[in-house]
């Protein structure tokens, strides 16, 4: 059994908390919390396994956190997944959300819109889809040239009960288009707007 401590503590969402892997920085945990359903939990967990088959050397770069499996910890069954880390830095990528958050950012505005456009079409070209598409799922991955990839790291998944998107691209387009203007990522304007509703009305994780 794994053994998570206080100090492993990284982040949490509204169903997870997350750590560090004690025996690999590289990697994380996610533990769902006791309010929360197990069967919430293995949503995002059902559409990882039925994607895996799909070859990640044929992505532009990899867009999604990869999902490595289940493991017993001594807080409950944990999720393991990669870690997103800058390169040079090695340290935590930071979400799109702290980004859009700062006063002075290292990354433009410009550089964010291109890195959106091209996870969007990373999503419709491979047929891989985000049910909860926030700006607090998505990191930002800092490379050694100054570039940036914007890598989803929680929300995967869809609930269609017909799941035409899978099939056609048509309906895969049509579908990811959707959901970043549902989300207010189709303009930073409109996503920083969110954000600062969301902070007024006194949400703590947005």
């Amino acid at each position: 059994m794994l053994q998570i401590k206080d100090k492993n503590y990284i982040s949490e969402g509204l169903a997870r908390k997350v750590y560090f892997h004690p025996d690999n920085n590289d990697l994380c945990v996610k533990i769902g919390k006791p309010e929360i359903d197990t069967h919430h939990l293995y949503k995002e967990i059902n559409y990882l396994e039925k994607i895996k088959s799909k070859d990640r050397s044929k992505f532009a770069y990899p867009f999604f956190a990869e999902y490595l499996g289940e493991i017993e910890t001594n807080l409950g069954t944990g999720f393991i997944y990669e870690l997103v880390k800058d390169e040079l830095s090695q340290n935590i990528s930071l979400t799109l959300r702290h980004y859009l958050e700062m006063n002075k950012s290292s990354i433009s505005d410009t550089q964010i819109e291109e890195g959106l456009q091209r996870l969007k079409e990373q999503m419709i070209s491979h047929k891989i889809f985000v049910g909860d598409l926030r700006a607090r799922n998505i990191c930002v991955k800092l490379l050694k040239n100054n570039a940036i990839e914007l890598v989803v790291i929680d929300g995967i998944g869809h609930r269609d009960f017909f799941p035409f998107a899978d099939w056609f691209h048509y309906f895969a387009k049509k579908k990811v288009e959707r959901r970043f203007v549902k989300a207010n990522l189709h303009s930073l304007s409109a996503q920083r707007n969110l954000i600062k509703r969301l902070r007024a009305s006194g949400e703590t994780i947005v």
